[in-house]
């Protein structure tokens, strides 16, 4: 992968669908309607909208990094231990934090999360959610190699873990686990 660019017109598409996806079931006033629930500060909403985000940033990186194997979602107060079993309770915390399964790690595959996460920022902050804090605009991608998946070590752990695996969002078909 080489050294790249990021287009802020890519993560408004990334939110537009995000935001088609949560209303494509309920008619056509129903994105207004979606809007007006975000404006109020909704998080049920807004997570519906931050799955949907998180969809479409793991086809993205697939696009761009063609390292990548597959792409999860996962929630971050779960992942203390890859086999353990999960707690009582979770708080929950917002934001999108994914784990990216990569044949190898790059600079540049870094470089690309951190631009998807200053875009995500800002098109969150224009949504004007009242209930909003910088949480709940925080990206974490968890880059993880062959090794670190082989060996179960660190977020390696949680790709195939028996009680808390992750939520795959994106799978480069010739990925064999």
């Amino acid at each position: 992968m080489c050294a790249m660019t990021f287009d802020g017109a890519v993560m408004k598409r990334m939110m537009q669908s995000a935001l088609d996806l949560n209303t494509q079931k309920a008619g056509p006033s129903a994105q207004e309607q979606t809007m007006a629930a975000l404006r109020r500060g909704d998080c049920a909403v807004c997570d519906r909208v931050r799955y949907g985000l998180a969809q479409g940033m793991a086809e993205y990186l697939g696009t761009v990094d063609t390292s990548l194997k597959a792409v999860y979602v996962y929630e971050p107060e779960y992942a203390v231990a890859g086999d353990s079993a999960m707690p009582e309770s979770s708080t929950m915390s917002p934001g999108i934090h994914m784990i990216a399964w990569a044949a190898r790690k790059s600079a540049a595959l870094s470089s690309v999360v951190n631009m998807l996460g200053s875009s995500l920022a800002k098109e969150f902050q224009a949504l004007a959610c009242p209930k909003a804090n910088a949480l709940c605009y925080v990206l974490t991608v968890q880059v993880v190699d062959d090794d670190e998946v082989l060996r179960r070590t660190g977020y390696g752990a949680l790709v195939n873990s028996l009680y808390v695996r992750p939520i795959q969002l994106w799978r480069r078909d010739a990925v064999v686990s």
